[in-house]
This record gives structure tokens, sequence and C-alpha cells, in this order.
């Protein structure tokens, strides 16, 4: 059963960074390259499809889950209710440690510039990485371990969209200077360091309630700023390609 394990976490990664959405996923193919037989690699993607990053169609073997707007509405949804639920807890019951783990993780954010999909991608890679971390930190002092992996779900799956969402505005930046800027600052508001700023201060003011609201106001507006981008990162209901 190892094989399969290491197979599936391997290919979790690939599909999160690599998102190749709605891809048929060859088993002869994949076999032959990996040097894996059919058994553990079936084995490989049914555990992902508990994840929900690989499909099965009937007769049709599995392929890459596809991305859309209604799911990718769904998962901030589904964000709002776990992941605020978690963060509402940790500011209400959070220890010292706690503390210092926001502490350190928001100035780790915050000494770097603006998050902008203008950047290289060093420096967004750079971003993204201290921006998970301090939302890790913001829900890491509560006990709740179905919460977490629920929560952990959630995010490794607006991972692909996220990925998805900045690559498609960086081409759409290179192909139109003039509407690729202002496509770029409507995303760049969404994650703006005001509102991770003002998560960080309610989180050390030890204010649950405030923690919540601030918390689904900057879902709020990550939705919007995907429902204003919809059509450049062709987001529907059929696979993006």
């Amino acid at each position: 059963t190892s094989k399969p394990v290491a197979l599936s976490a391997r290919w979790r990664v690939d599909i999160l960074l690599e998102p190749g959405a709605g891809e048929p996923l060859r088993l002869p193919v994949l076999s032959k390259n990996y040097g894996i037989g059919l058994t553990p690699l079936r084995e490989c993607f049914h555990r992902l499809t508990t994840e929900r990053l690989v499909q099965t169609e009937h007769n049709r073997g599995f392929r890459v889950a596809p991305l859309s707007l209604s799911d990718l509405l769904d998962l901030e949804a589904s964000r709002r209710a776990v992941e605020g639920t978690l963060f509402e807890q940790s500011v209400r019951g959070g220890d010292d440690e706690w503390e210092r783990r926001v502490l350190g993780a928001y100035h780790h954010l915050a000494a770097l510039p603006a998050m902008s999909v203008l950047q290289s991608e060093e420096d967004l890679g750079a971003w993204t990485t201290r921006h998970n971390a301090f939302h890790a930190a913001l829900i890491s002092g509560v006990e709740a371990p179905w919460l977490h992996h629920f929560q952990m779900q959630i995010a490794d799956n607006l991972m692909r969209y996220q990925i998805h969402i900045q690559r498609s505005l960086r081409q759409h930046c290179a192909a139109q200077s003039e509407q690729g800027g202002e496509a770029a600052a409507i995303f760049a508001h969404a994650m703006a360091p005001e509102p991770h700023e003002a998560l960080f201060k309610a989180a050390m003011a030890r204010q649950p309630e405030a923690a919540k609201a601030l918390f689904e106001d900057h879902v709020r507006l990550s939705v919007e700023a995907f429902m204003s981008l919809q059509e450049i990162i062709q987001l529907g209901e059929a696979p993006a390609s």
C-alpha cells in the first residue's frame, strides 16, 4: 500500500502546481512513465477522488477535476464557514504560543511588497508562501482535527484556482498592457495588505466576533474579484483549458 500512498502524494502536488483542468489521466501511459503497475496507479487516483482533485468517469477512466465558477464559489463559501470558525475559535482560545506564531507570520508577510501578478514568478511565489503561512497561523490556536482536515482540503482545491487565476492574469497583462493592468489591480485589491492587517489586529486584540466578521469580508473581497475577472480567467461550467 505504500506505493499508492507515495504516488498519490506526488500526484497531489503535481495537480496543485499544474492544474491541467479536465485533462484525462491515461493509465497505460502513466504506468510506463512512472514505472508502476496499473493497480497501484488506480488506487492512487481513487485516493485523489476523495480530495476532489481527480474525477472518475463511467467507462472512461480518470481525469483531473475541472475548474468552474460554481465550484470556486462553493469552495469560497465552504472556506468562510470552516476557516472562519477556526479563526474565531483560535482568537477566543489561542495560547501565547499561538500569538507568537501569528505575530511572526504577519511580520513575514508585511515585510514583502503588496501582492501583484505583475511581480516576478519568484516574488509572487514568496508572497503566496507567506500569505498561506499567515492564514495557517491565524487558525492554529484551536484543536479541531476534523475542521482542520476539511480546511486543508478546501485550501488545496482553492490553490488550484489561485494558480490558474494568477497565470491567466499574467498572460492577459502580457497581451493587453492597459486592460491587463486594470485586471491586475482588481486582483491586487482583494489581496491587499490592509485586510490582512485588520485580521492581525483583531487576533491580537482577542476580538473573536470582529475577527470572524473581518474574515468574511476578506472572503467577500476575493469573490467580488473573481466575479469581476471571470471573463479573463475563463471559469465556466465546462473544464477550463
